[in-house]
């Protein structure tokens, strides 16, 4: 529900649900393996869940190229890793 509202979907379209699910599920991965646990219980983790999947979830295609994440989620990121 999070990542719906962030992202501004309409709650009656439900395309791209299991995608957002799959981004989901890859940004806490991708989280909890670079903090090395179960960051769940920081009251950041959302907010970084959040954040990780939109930036998926708006840059997915084979036309897109990221090349770092933005400097707030880094800074998070390793907030967090501490």
């Amino acid at each position: 529900m999070y990542l719906i509202n962030s992202l501004r979907i309409p709650l009656n379209v439900s395309d791209d649900d299991q995608l957002l699910t799959d981004y989901l599920n890859s940004a806490k991965a991708y989280l909890n393996n670079a903090c090395n646990n179960d960051m769940s219980s920081d009251d950041r983790y959302k907010f970084i869940i959040v954040e990780l999947a939109t930036l998926y979830y708006q840059n997915r295609g084979v036309l897109t190229t990221v090349k770092d994440f933005p400097y707030f989620l880094r800074v998070l990121i390793n907030q967090v890793k501490i």
